[in-house]
């Protein structure tokens, strides 16, 4: 049994990676103006970009899309096809869920440091 079984590849990695990176850009513009407008409660809007980064990265490096995934298809370059391995989508949608609590858990950490710097 394969510990990893990629759902997506090609130009789908390059579309998270662009993502995550976007995010990331947003991120760090974000920041500052968090500080600058002195916008109190409202610094943990910071939580959507970063999660929108870390599932985007985490799904890039992972080749996994947890919506695929979850749909049971996957997209490995040309088109899109019905995932028919159910030990393959059974990984996939097991790797999904840890994209999802990696991602999460990290987007609640970085909001809660940023909600505590004055």
């Amino acid at each position: 049994m394969m510990s990893n079984c990629p759902n997506i590849d090609g130009d789908q990695v390059k579309y998270r990676t662009k993502s995550g990176y976007f995010s990331l850009a947003f991120i760090l513009i974000f920041i500052p103006f968090i500080f600058i407008f002195d916008m109190g409660f409202w610094k943990i809007l910071i939580f959507f970009p970063t999660i929108v980064m870390a599932i985007s990265f985490l799904e890039a490096s992972n080749k996994t899309c947890i919506v695929y995934s979850s749909i049971g298809i996957k997209h490995m370059g040309e088109k899109y096809e019905k995932e028919r391995n159910v030990e393959f989508l059974k990984q996939q949608r097991i790797q999904s869920f840890k994209i999802v609590i990696s991602g999460t858990v990290f987007s609640l950490l970085l909001t809660y440091l940023v909600y505590l710097i004055p």
